[in-house]
């Protein structure tokens, strides 16, 4: 791709970057277009985005900023897939010690599983009223988003996840599933990836650098020790709330 095309496809996210509130813009070396979102930014501001390009799309913090980035040309090392074009997927890297063993990775994941499983157990249990096929919703986003979701280099992503019953808005007349999650600062995160894992609930969310959404925080998602060692110089790590799409249940 010519620098030429290059400067013209990030003029044009650089308008679709304006037009969702974004704070400031840059070109960087290798193609990298670059986008500062608002300290609280919805789904549908980065979809926005997203669809205005081809390049592969990511999401992720920048020090204390939430950032979109586009990489219009292919990084260095990335291979051409069956039809020609650059494959960008990374490739997942193994949960646990780091020693190779995959035995961890699976017991990590099962780990995950039933945590998240004992979570919809103790929310039916507590709030009655919840419908059953949007708490099957809701297990099935967050555990996939935490058993699947890896960050351009393989990263694990999900530090910690949270499934509560809330009204989210004055207009609603009863509480909803929602689905939470903390992710891991300075990770770029394929926007296509997250979108595959959040399913229906995609419809309708918030991703932000703040340490609260909808009296979401600290208590539901704890900072891990590295993620609070991490705060103290200035690396914000993201938060997800998002509620269950009921007209997707079906």
């Amino acid at each position: 791709m010519s620098s030429a095309t290059i400067g013209e496809e990030h003029q044009v996210l650089m308008a679709v970057a304006i037009q969702q509130n974004c704070t400031g813009s840059s070109l960087e070396d290798g193609g990298v277009s670059m986008h500062t979102l608002p300290e609280t930014a919805s789904f549908s501001n980065v979809d926005a985005l997203a669809c205005a390009t081809k390049a592969p799309a990511y999401i992720g913090t920048s020090a204390g900023d939430l950032v979109f980035s586009a990489h219009i040309t292919p990084a260095e090392g990335e291979g051409e897939g069956e039809d020609g074009e650059a494959e960008h997927r990374p490739k997942k890297r193994r949960r646990g010690n780091g020693n190779g063993n995959g035995n961890n990775a699976c017991a990590d994941k099962s780990e995950d599983s039933q945590k998240i499983a004992e979570a919809r157990a103790r929310l039916e249990k507590s709030v009655p009223e919840l419908q059953s096929d949007e708490l099957d919703v809701a297990q099935k986003v967050l555990t996939k988003l935490a058993n699947e979701l890896r960050g351009s280099a393989g990263e694990v992503v999900v530090q910690s996840t949270a499934l509560l019953a809330k009204k989210l808005g004055p207009s609603d007349s009863r509480q909803r599933v929602v689905v939470a999650a903390r992710l891991n600062a300075g990770i770029a995160i394929r926007v296509d990836a997250l979108r595959d894992c959040m399913g229906v609930c995609w419809a309708d969310g918030l991703l932000t650098t703040l340490p609260t959404l909808h009296g979401i925080g600290s208590i539901e998602l704890p900072l891990s020790e590295e993620a609070r060692a991490a705060s103290l110089f200035g690396n914000a790590t993201v938060l997800l709330v998002t509620s269950v799409d009921t007209k997707g249940c079906v």
